[in-house]
């Protein structure tokens, strides 16, 4: 059976995403953080990951992009998972006994109306929100409860105090899954990621963008990071419909190629949309 490392605790929503991802035919493991997730898939070469990229209500997980451009794995699949954030607590919890709220910071940041709702609730930070369930089921304190996904209440005897607790219905997570295997996929499903640096003279990104612009390829990501120990210099990422084994846009990256000064194509692979 097939791995799949993710970051945090059985029920995570990486971990729900993979499953979706790869069905039933894959083995979960859970890591602490997101390097120890890269570390595992570049020594296990049969094994998968999934990571978190984005998330339409709090934006790019920029720790990821950078991990990206460390290790020598590819991206193979994408997946956009709905994200929905239920308030759980140990049976028989009251609501008006709960002091402390525990989940990822990341989840704060998203449920910020609910703390401007009810602000004698204090948000204590946990590496991970299904680990914060985890760990309150170990520790049966009646003054806490959790910020956590639906799923998460089953596993690990928690009961919903508050549903669908999120500032925003259209809350949306996309993940990619990594290998440490190329293989780049065809065809009209297809979505490539690339990164790139520019030399700093004028118009050279305008310059950049334009070779996609010209041949109608449909940019659908943009991302910049700066470069470590190069201040005010910067490193972009972008996602585009269509594969590098496709000729239109195989011929644009050779093109790309020439206009900059630093390029590496993170994979072309299939994306399954939301789920």
């Amino acid at each position: 059976m097939k791995r799949l490392y993710f970051q945090g605790t059985n029920g995570a929503f990486s971990e729900v995403a993979g499953h979706k991802f790869f069905k039933p035919s894959i083995k979960t493991i859970g890591r602490r953080t997101f390097k120890e997730v890269f570390d595992c898939v570049a020594g296990d070469p049969e094994s998968y990951g999934i990571i978190p990229i984005e998330n339409s209500l709090s934006g790019s997980i920029h720790k990821n992009y950078d991990l990206l451009l460390q290790y020598r794995v590819w991206i193979v699949g994408e997946i956009t998972l709905r994200i929905k954030f239920d308030l759980l607590s140990l049976p028989g919890t009251k609501f008006t006994s709960i002091r402390e709220v525990w989940s990822h910071p990341v989840v704060f940041n998203q449920c910020e109306k609910f703390f401007t709702r009810y602000p004698e609730l204090q948000p204590i930070p946990v590496y991970d929100s299904a680990g914060a369930a985890r760990i309150l089921k170990s520790e049966k304190n009646k003054n806490v409860a959790v910020i956590a996904g639906p799923q998460v209440a089953g596993l690990y005897n928690l009961e919903c105090i508050k549903s669908g607790i999120e500032d925003n219905a259209e809350n949306f997570t996309r993940f990619f899954i990594i290998s440490a295997h190329k293989k780049f996929l065809s065809g009209k499903n297809a979505k490539t990621s690339i990164v790139f640096g520019v030399r700093n003279v004028p118009g050279i990104l305008f310059k950049c963008l334009s070779i996609f612009a010209l041949r109608n390829i449909d940019l659908t990501k943009l991302e910049s990071r700066p470069i470590i120990g190069k201040p005010w210099e910067y490193l972009f990422y972008i996602d585009f419909k269509g594969s590098v084994e496709d000729e239109v846009c195989q011929r644009a990256v050779e093109n790309f190629d020439e206009v900059v000064s630093f390029l590496k194509v993170l994979g072309s692979y299939e994306t399954k949309g939301v789920v």
